[in-house]
Order: C-alpha cells, then structure tokens, then sequence
C-alpha cells in the first residue's frame, strides 16, 4: 500500500507475481450503517450524522464467533426530521442558481444511533470511502467528503472531531454545545452553529439566583454535555452562596438499579428545584420511573436538549414536568419543509421505511404481514378463540401497509414544524451568540 496524499488511495498489489490478476484490498471488518446515499456523478459529497435511533440493540456477545456491527433500535421522530431537513436543503441547493453555481451537491448521511461506536463507524466510512474498517486509506471512488454536518450529541461529535481533525476535515455540528470542543488545539476543523454551554450555564445559574433559590439538586448525563453542563453551573451558583442538596448522574446504558436510586434520592431530598443537563433519550427512564411513584411538586430547570422535547407533551407527564423552566434555542419557520415531510416515498429507502412502519404500527412487507396474521389467529385459537386460522389469513392482512396512509393525520414530532429549533441552525456566529438563548416555560 502507498500513500500519496492526505485522501491515500489503495493502491493494493496482487496476490500473485502476475501483473494481470486484478488488485483488491483486504478489508479488516464490515460495519452495519443505515442512512441515505447520492454521490453518482456528483462534483462536491456532504456527509451527514444523525441519531435516528436511540440506542444500539442488544445481542448476543458469544466470544466464540467472529463480532459483528450491530444494528440500532427505539426509532426517534424527532431526529428523523432533521435528516430529513438536511435532504431537503441539499435538494433546494442544487435547484437553485443562486447558490453554489454549477456545483451539484451529494450526500452521505448515516444514523449514529446516538451511540459513540456507531458515529466511529460513520466517520471511517466517510474517510475510507466503504463500509469497512481501513483507517488512513481512501479506497472509495468518485466525489472525496466535503464536509461532515453531525454528529448530533456533544459526545458523538467529539469522537467524531477527533478523528476528522486528524486529516482536516470540516465538521459542522447542528447541537454540541459541549464547552470542552470550544478547544482548537483539541478540534481544529470544529465548528458549529450553537451557543455554547458556558452561556446556557451561566444563564440557568442566574435563574436560579434570581428566584432567591439556595437549596437545589442536579442531575446530568453521564457523558461530557452533562459533566461539564453541570460543572460551570454548580460552579457559579455555590460561589453565590447556593447548597446543592444532591448531584446525580444518568446512566447512559439501561440500568434499572441506577435509576431507582436515582428515584429514591429526589424522593428523600427535601429540595424542590432539580436542575438537569441531559438528553431527552437520556432522562427518559427516569421521567417514567419518577412518574410511577407519583412525584410532583417540583420545579424543574431544563438545558436545551430537553426543554422543548415531546418528552414534556407525553400522556401523564404534565403532573411531574408541568412548569419546567429552561432556554430553547431560537425558533424559526422553514418555508416549504412540511410539504416536503408530508411527501416522503415509504419505498425509496429501508430507513423511510421503518419510520412508516412504526408511524403507523403497520409492515409494508406482505409476507411479513401474513406471518404476523397467523400468529395472531394461532394465539386466538390456542386461547379458545372462534376465529378459524384460514379465515384470519385470507385477504389482505389487518397487518399490511398500503403506503398511502396520510402522513398529515399523524400527531408526533416529525410532522411538527411549530418549533423548530435544532432543525434550524444557520451561521451567525452563533458559536458564542448568548441572544440565540430565549427563556422556555413548559
């Protein structure tokens, strides 16, 4: 193998002394990525990093056989909107004269999962050109990476920016706020189009300050958004004179005994503000747990990945998150993105076919559909049942999608374009922009 240039190609040599036996690269492993891809003929490739779903799935972890890239899980509505908002800029670009002359844009854009591994995975995808791992090589074809917009939390993205800075790549983060990537020593191509969590930390200590409130508990996610999050506010308001009552962190893996600690601390605890730094993915467990031993009479202060998640709208939430306090990033309208979500080909990608899927509880798939009606009527039956097995199969199965199903009528968040926040992030030197932070109240 020889390197060349910053973009090495391999440049691999037979397997015989034969010059005519054609060269191949041995690739070390093959990864599991699901995204959208269009780069035939294209002069200028963006990357694109999303965290579609919610975490990575369980399997098996025998040693005994050879381990592969696992597949993801928990599909995220809201995140699947914004890779959605990216495709419809970059086909909004490309038919305009305006912008980018003569230029027609690509796209590579993958799920992380909202897991670390997974946005490595993506990232070597993107600097070798294939779905394997072969750091330092470019054994692709076609239009080199541009840019990478991603990869959705501050900790994905640190992982990310630390690889692509080793090869000065442009990495432009639409929700890191994380105070450690303001380092351009660490992460010399970042950038990003979020303020960063100093001001937000700042701000929510000066709320709290100005409520006269002096006995408050914290809770953070366990990665660097949470720690540092919580560290500059704990920072500022024990200087002023305010106890924390206790400090907690979310596991970012699911542990049950974790959480029910957690339960039990904000139970026990006589304070009745709780400020946390986390995710909505992150926080979820403990909101359902909090829930089921009827918490209330709290006041909550949220950062922004959570203050204006759906995960506040959710059936019997209001009596624990009702009142919530937290800055929101500033929203805006997106002239034509709705017409664009409502237009969505159910067919055209395995991706888009599992958000139709689970948007409407349904399979696209036939034979999958039949599978599902038999196994309904065979429980029927084996529970002494009327329905005959033949008579519950025949026909069209109650199971089937028909892919004309109205995405107008659905009520979540991807069709949801009354705040949109992250989904619209532009460059306004919003790195260090305090004006972008507006009070949230829920």
């Amino acid at each position: 193998l020889k390197v060349s240039s910053r973009e090495a190609t391999c440049l691999c040599k037979p397997n015989t002394a034969s010059d005519t036996v054609p060269p191949v690269c041995k690739l070390k492993a093959k990864f599991n990525l699901n995204g959208y891809r269009n780069v035939e003929k294209k002069k200028v490739v963006v990357g694109g990093m999303f965290p579609v779903h919610r975490r990575i799935a369980s399997a098996n972890t025998n040693s005994s056989s050879v381990p592969l890239s696992l597949g993801c899980e928990g599909f995220n509505f809201r995140t699947f909107r914004w890779t959605q908002t990216m495709l419809f800029a970059i086909d909004e670009i490309n038919k305009r004269t305006d912008l980018l002359p003569d230029t027609d844009l690509g796209y590579v854009i993958y799920d992380s999962c909202f897991t670390i591994s997974k946005a490595v995975e993506g990232t070597l995808t993107y600097l070798t050109g294939q779905e394997e791992a072969v750091p330092n090589y470019r054994c692709g074809t076609g239009a080199p990476l541009a840019a990478l917009v991603g990869a959705g939390g501050s900790d994905l993205s640190i992982a990310t920016a630390r690889i692509l800075g080793l090869y000065y790549f442009p990495q432009v983060s639409y929700s890191s706020s994380c105070s450690v990537l303001d380092s351009k020593f660490q992460f010399p191509t970042f950038l990003r189009t979020i303020p960063n969590d100093v001001y937000q930390s700042e701000a929510m200590a000066r709320l709290v300050l100005h409520f006269g409130w002096t006995w408050v508990g914290t809770i953070a996610a366990d990665d660097d958004y949470g720690k540092y999050g919580i560290k500059a506010f704990k920072e500022q308001v024990e200087e002023a004179g305010v106890c924390i009552s206790f400090s907690e962190t979310l596991p970012k893996v699911s542990s049950p005994e974790d959480i029910q600690r957690i339960v039990e601390t904000v139970v026990e605890s006589t304070a009745k503000i709780i400020v946390v730094f986390s995710s909505d993915v992150d926080l979820s467990p403990l909101i359902q747990e909090l829930i089921q031993h009827n918490v209330t009479n709290r006041t909550w202060i949220a950062s922004e990945a959570w203050v204006t998640s759906a995960l506040i709208n959710q059936p019997g939430v209001s009596s624990l998150l009702g009142g919530t306090l937290g800055f929101g990033l500033k929203r805006a309208e997106i002239p034509g993105l709705q017409r664009h979500l409502f237009n969505i080909d159910p067919y055209s990608n395995p991706l888009t076919e599992e958000f139709w899927e689970t948007a409407f509880n349904c399979t696209l798939d036939y034979g999958r559909a039949l599978r599902l009606a038999k196994e309904m009527a065979k429980a029927t039956v084996e529970q002494g049942g009327n329905t005959s097995l033949s008579r519950a199969v025949r026909g069209v199965p109650d199971w089937l999608c028909s892919g004309k199903e109205s995405l107008e009528k659905l009520n979540n968040t991807y069709s949801d374009v009354t705040q949109l926040r992250i989904t619209y992030r532009y460059d306004n030197d919003t790195y260090s922009d305090v004006t972008q932070l507006r009070i949230t109240y829920r």
